[in-house]
């Protein structure tokens, strides 16, 4: 994986806008087709609903899909074999021991009701919210590509999921305050610290880049996360923090916000989109989700019309 340098990053960018045209994928999200659930069978999805998923994907950076029952962790591993993303990838952090806990076949149970008595509080197992970040913390920057979340039973009330179409705000970003965007790639800017498992482990890198050609993220908004300008310009930094933080806000068309029904899903890609989740209260039976981390791509992602149709 080949992680452009900043200034290389920034020129490449450049160059990229100066073409023209914005590809899928870093464009505004549409609510009429993106929150139109894609129905499939996680263990036998065949041709045309992996097509569709694989399109959903590439142009909206996530596919929201609907299983006929409430999955179980076989069902999102057979589901990603169809998809062509592999085993799953287990960050070191899960494998200490804490609320987050990762079964041998590598997917997450999430649950308040798995806290751990007596450890530090983290949201993806409590009922606060989450505001936004990718998957994987401690990863560098385009590690982690596709993040599957499978909903087994939602909250009694609360619990929405809320996406952030980041690189595409950047984009827009780009285009308004170029030196805000350039900001927002230097190294070290941004530095994230995972509070897992009893975890205090610390990553630093750009929040923005070029990797192989395309604009990825690590972009996060959580109260542990720290911004570290290049040159000590806080004020151009803030900027540009300002300026992402107004296009995530309920109403512009970077961001969405949708409540997850049971044996309903996401299929994200994790360099390209953030996600968080409201505060939820709990029925008789507690939330519960799987989710799997993958390094992969999903099979077969391509651009749909709606990037032609931009040129």
């Amino acid at each position: 994986m080949h992680v452009s340098a900043p200034d290389a990053a920034a020129t490449q960018l450049r160059q990229a806008l100066a073409a023209g045209g914005t590809p899928a994928g870093l464009v505004a999200f549409d609510p009429d087709r993106d929150l139109r659930p894609i129905t499939l069978s996680l263990r036998a999805a065949h041709g045309a609903q992996l097509r569709e998923v694989a399109d959903r994907v590439a142009d909206a950076g996530f596919a929201l899909i609907e299983a006929h029952e409430p999955p179980t962790p076989s069902d999102l591993l057979a589901l990603a074999r169809h998809l062509g993303l592999g085993e799953p990838f287990l960050p070191p952090i899960y494998r200490r021991r804490g609320s987050v806990q990762v079964d041998d076949s590598g997917v997450a149970e999430l649950s308040a009701a798995n806290a751990v008595p007596g450890a530090p509080m983290h949201p993806a197992t409590s009922t606060v919210g989450q505001n936004w970040h990718i998957d994987g913390t401690l990863q560098a920057m385009g590690e982690i590509r596709t993040s599957v979340l499978l909903c087994v039973r939602p909250a009694a009330t609360g619990g929405d999921s809320i996406l952030f179409n980041a690189t595409g705000a950047f984009v827009e970003l780009a285009r308004s305050d170029w030196a805000a965007a350039v900001s927002l790639m230097s190294p070290g800017v941004l530095i994230r610290t995972a509070t897992v498992n009893d975890c205090d482990e610390r990553s630093a890198g750009p929040a923005f880049g070029m990797v192989a050609g395309h604009l990825l993220t690590r972009y996060a908004r959580t109260n542990v996360d720290r911004w570290c300008p290049r040159d000590g310009d806080m004020d151009t930094l803030r900027r540009g923090l300002d300026a992402l933080d107004a296009l995530a806000l309920p109403g512009s068309p970077f961001h969405l916000r949708f409540r997850l029904s049971s044996a309903q899903g996401l299929i994200m890609a994790n360099a390209r989109i953030c996600h968080g989740r409201t505060p939820y209260t709990e029925g008789p039976q507690p939330r519960l989700m799987l989710r799997g981390l993958f390094r992969a791509d999903v099979v077969g992602e391509r651009s749909s019309a709606r990037e032609a149709a931009r040129r």
